[in-house]
């Protein structure tokens, strides 16, 4: 099955917006907040560092062998960016698109508007379009002590591993049990 190609969706609340180089400018205030970097390490980007990043992220991998999909998390009342949320699919052994595909996900969230289930409301919404997309295992990287994504990983049917890589735990799901 060929790696899915990135496209604007819409959930309740939110539309998750596919990545341009022009979120940069806003997003910068959006990924100010130091609490977010509690848990993650690293600081705000500046405006150049984000406008790099995002132009390498929709470049992707040089050879193919896996889709980044970055959507911008928008406030349908507000109109306001709001996040992001994120996958990186590849064949689930690695090098073979024709096998089960794995989507390595993450979502931020400002701290202005989080604790109002706009992260679980984006990851689910990027989950389901996942899977009708043909990707049939998730996984996650979250600090131990980091319990409000450890409840949006729970909302998309992932669960905890025993693998711990760079200080955060590996949580792992399959399609099927995966949910908004």
């Amino acid at each position: 099955m060929p790696l899915p190609v990135i496209e604007s969706l819409t959930s309740e609340r939110l539309t998750l917006e596919a990545l341009s180089v022009d979120h940069a400018a806003a997003m910068v205030d959006v990924l100010a907040d130091p609490a977010l970097y509690t848990f993650t390490g690293g600081e705000a980007p500046s405006l150049a560092t984000l406008t790099a990043r995002y132009r390498s992220q929709l470049r992707g991998p040089a050879d193919g062998s896996e889709a980044w999909l970055n959507w911008m998390v928008r406030r349908h009342d507000t109109d306001t960016l709001i996040g992001f949320v994120q996958a990186t699919v590849r064949a689930a052994d690695e090098g073979d698109v024709d096998e089960a595909m794995l989507a390595e996900i993450a979502w931020v969230i400002d701290p202005t508007h989080q604790r109002l289930g706009f992260a679980a409301e984006a990851a689910g919404r990027m989950v389901t379009w996942l899977q009708a997309n043909g990707v049939e295992r998730f996984a996650a990287s979250i600090h131990p002590e980091h319990t409000a994504s450890q409840r949006v990983a729970q909302r998309q049917g992932l669960r905890p591993t025993a693998t711990i890589e760079d200080g955060e735990v590996r949580w792992e799901s399959s399609a099927p049990e995966a949910r908004r």
